[in-house]
C-alpha cells in the first residue's frame, strides 16, 4: 500500500457498507479492513459503489469494527413452549371474537336490520 493512505467508509449498492484503507487497484476499489491485528481485503468495482467518506482512522476502523453478531438461519426466534402459548392465546382471541361477531348478527338480523346469514356464510 502506498504511504499517502486513506482511510474511508464506503457504501456499496445493496445497503452494504465497510470502512478501512482504500485505494484504487486497477480499476477495484481497494478496501483492507481492520480485523484484530490484521486486515482483511476487499475488491469492489467502481459499478458497485455508491459513495466514499474519506474519515480519519479511528473512525474508520470504529466504523469497521462489527457489533452485530451473525444468527443461524435455523435458530429458533421463539421457544416452542412461547410459539404454543401464543397460537392458544390467538385461538381464544379468535373463538371470543367469532362469538361476538355470531351475537351481534343474531341481534342485527331479529330488528330486520340485516338480512339473514345465508348458509355461505357460515363456512
Amino acid at each position: 500500500m502506498s504511504e499517502n493512505l486513506q482511510w474511508a467508509t464506503v457504501d456499496l449498492m445493496g445497503h452494504a457498507q465497510t470502512a478501512g484503507r482504500i485505494e484504487m487497484a486497477g480499476g477495484l476499489l481497494r478496501v483492507d479492513v481492520p480485523e484484530g491485528d490484521g486486515y482483511r481485503t476487499e475488491y469492489y468495482g467502481m459499478s458497485a459503489i455508491y459513495s466514499i467518506k474519506l474519515v480519519s482512522e479511528e473512525i474508520a476502523r470504529a466504523y469497521a469494527h462489527r457489533t452485530i453478531d451473525v444468527m443461524s438461519f435455523d435458530a429458533p426466534i421463539v421457544s416452542r413452549e412461547q410459539h404454543i402459548a401464543a397460537r392458544r392465546q390467538f385461538e381464544e382471541t379468535e373463538s371470543l371474537l367469532r362469538q361476538r361477531i355470531f351475537e351481534l348478527e343474531r341481534r342485527l338480523t331479529a330488528v330486520n336490520v340485516l338480512p339473514p346469514p345465508s348458509e355461505v356464510d357460515n363456512e
